[in-house]
């Protein structure tokens, strides 16, 4: 489980190092352990989410309810079957023949039919209501996480998150198909069997039926260990999983630094801790069956010694007895069945009330950032960028920008320029509207961002991100993404703009090649030339270019440096660069502090001023440019860094707060 394995991480890192107490039990002694537990299995009822979750059978009623019909109809077909066989049996040896037989045996193939049309229109009915509902409350949680904000994501885990679509879903379609048709068809049944039990011989049937509270205490306790068993071993397997991707996709830092036995040692013994978990809980899985068998062998064992007594002693007649036995032994275990199948629909209850818990408070999350009632469509802009004394706060009372007044002409390109968590990425967020101005207003040729609606917003913005998402799909796929009405011409066009023609005309399939995962058969660079490719196909009038170029290579960077002189031309630009070589020919720099500008000018304004630029600039670049290493400026830029280090932690921020500034992704693709 996916939420389960995030909240147990910190426990493994900590508790596998060396001796300790080792994984089991950490597991038992964290805290994360409990939360897991109340996430995992709720209340067994919950009359709210009940409710709301009829709204989605609602559609499906008469479905619903001719599957119930059908489940009573199978429900006393089945166990009708018990009352034939017996009636059969005292017949055949009242009269000493089977002269019956023929009319028995057409009688009982017909309830076996019935029976058997039942189920199959029950399951039929069931899955055309429980897949259409499944389907729509993914969709439906899809469709809103699409509409959420980059704050919401970065408050979650994917994989939490992932877990509210997938299982979460899942287990409400399975109580739906399985477990309340189930429980219906179990005491349908019940009911039944008993009737029948009663019928034949209501003696022989009490007897039978004393058995059953040690059934149930015993399935009781049962399920309260399974359930902490079944809990454990996803646990452990969440930690197989977290501790094999983290060191496969760490294995060249391991080899580097010979940690390959040490991470062998810990993951040998993640494993065993995963294997005594499974062992506990197919222990616990395998000891449920023969409990119930001895349970039934006992019962029919009193059947056996209070029918003989009662045949010894005249109190019945044998024909009967015999009969009543022999049915008694067939009904016995359609006695038991539904009785162990209620108890253990619980759990699955109670998971479920978990799972809808979990799905609806996705739903219930409204998007901070949404359209205004009256907003209008962005029209085609020449791309001047004002941002009117603009504050914003990620936390209440924290702030990272700070009353900033920055107006950017059209065509004018602006590198930002500041140490991690100055405010770089926040500007450019506030672009297209990704996080909502604490104070003041961004506007784009004088429209308020706010007043606009989000998706022309974006539609006129393009963004080339310094680790670049490619989704599955062709290269030509991920070309055209932010823009389906292009034609395979004008996606090569784009590509052949940003220098990157040359290498996918000699990929296997060229732009027909599909990626893998992840985009990992291309290198970091070629991903960046797709992505930029796939900006500029959708003909921005504004972009923004956050670190592009800080994780290729300089035959790469060189192919992006002139592809960006010739698609800035007559676009607005914004460049995040901490390589200040890429933004010496841009038209102003702006160098951020604290959330603040404190310098801007040109390359050359800036390094004739003297200032903190000019220190950070001969600092990285005394030795490529002969330049005397001036150990001052070095320092000065060190105890820069030594006062925002002892700033963030006066503010309590320690340089992260909800945050860490850069880390967060500047916005969508436009």
């Amino acid at each position: 489980m996916g939420m389960m394995g995030g909240g147990m991480a910190g426990g493994w890192s900590s508790n596998l190092g060396g001796g300790g107490s080792g994984p089991r039990s950490a597991w038992a002694s964290s805290a994360s352990m409990a939360d897991g537990w109340d996430k995992e299995y709720g209340a067994l009822y919950n009359p709210q989410l009940v409710r709301r979750f009829g709204r989605y059978i609602g559609p499906h009623k008469k479905r619903l309810g001719a599957a119930i019909v059908a489940n009573a109809f199978f429900a006393v077909a089945f166990n009708i079957q018990v009352l034939v066989v017996y009636q059969a049996l005292q017949g055949a040896l009242e009269n000493g023949i089977l002269s019956e037989l023929d009319r028995i045996a057409i009688a009982f193939g017909v309830i076996v039919l019935v029976s058997w049309a039942a189920e199959f229109l029950r399951q039929w009915l069931m899955a055309n209501v429980g897949h259409p509902i499944l389907r729509r409350m993914r969709q439906e949680v899809f469709d809103h996480l699409m509409r959420l904000e980059h704050r919401f994501y970065d408050r979650g885990e994917v994989g939490a998150i992932m877990s509210r679509v997938t299982s979460d879903v899942q287990v409400l379609q399975e109580m739906l198909t399985s477990g309340v048709l189930t429980v219906i068809g179990d005491i349908f049944g019940l009911a039944i069997i008993m009737a029948v039990m009663l019928f034949i011989d209501w003696q022989l049937a009490l007897v039978s039926f004393a058995v059953l509270p040690i059934l149930i205490l015993s399935m009781a306790w049962w399920s309260k260990r399974a359930r902490m068993a079944f809990l454990e071993t996803r646990v452990a397997i969440a930690a197989v999983n977290s501790t094999l991707n983290e060191d496969l996709n760490g294995v060249r830092v391991v080899q580097s630094l010979n940690r390959e036995s040490e991470n062998a040692k810990r993951f040998d013994r993640i494993n065993n801790w995963n294997l005594r978990a499974t062992r506990r809980a197919g222990l616990l899985s395998a000891a449920i069956m023969p409990l119930v068998e001895i349970l039934i062998a006992l019962a029919t064992a009193l059947i056996i010694v209070v029918a003989a007594v009662r045949l010894s002693g005249g109190n019945l007649d044998e024909a009967a007895g015999v009969a009543a036995i022999i049915a008694f032994a067939i009904g016995i275990q359609r006695f038991f069945d539904p009785v162990r199948d209620l108890v253990l629909q619980y759990t699955m209850f109670q998971r479920a009330m978990a799972g809808a818990e979990r799905v609806f408070e996705v739903l219930d999350t409204d998007p901070e950032i949404e359209d205004a009632e009256d907003a209008q469509e962005l029209p085609d802009i020449a791309g001047h960028v004002h941002f009117d004394n603009v504050s914003l706060e990620y936390v209440e009372g924290v702030r990272v920008l700070f009353d900033l007044d920055l107006e950017v002409k059209p065509g004018e390109t602006v590198a930002l320029v500041g140490e991690t968590g100055a405010g770089k990425t926040s500007i450019t967020s506030l672009i297209t509207r990704n996080y909502e101005v604490t104070e003041g207003a961004v506007r784009i040729d004088g429209h308020d961002v706010r007043e606009v609606t989000r998706a022309s917003l974006v539609q006129r913005v393009g963004v080339v991100l310094q680790d670049p998402f490619l989704f599955s799909g062709t290269v030509l796929d991920n070309i055209m993404y932010g823009n389906l009405g292009a034609t395979r011409e004008q996606a090569i066009e784009a590509a052949k703009v940003v220098g990157a023609d040359e290498w996918i005309e000699r990929l296997p399939q060229s732009y027909d090649t599909p990626l893998a995962e992840r985009a990992q058969n291309l290198s970091i660079g070629q991903r960046q030339l797709v992505a930029f490719a796939r900006a500029i196909l959708s003909d921005p009038r504004i972009l923004i270019l956050d670190e592009a170029t800080a994780n290729v290579d300089s035959q790469t960077e060189a192919l992006i440096q002139q592809a960006i002189a010739r698609v800035l031309r007559g676009r607005t630009a914004f460049v995040i660069a901490h390589r200040l070589s890429t933004i010496r020919s841009v038209d102003r720099i702006i160098v951020l502090e604290y959330g603040r500008i404190m310098e801007q000018g040109s390359h050359e304004e800036l390094l004739q001023v003297d200032g903190y630029y000019a220190k950070l600039y001969r600092m990285m670049y005394a030795a490529q440019e002969s330049v005397e290493f001036d150990e001052d400026a070095a320092l000065a830029v060190l105890d820069r860094m030594r006062e925002r280090t002892s700033a963030n932690s006066r503010n309590g921020t320690n340089g992260t707060g909800p945050r860490a500034e850069e880390s967060k992704p500047a916005l969508a693709t436009g």
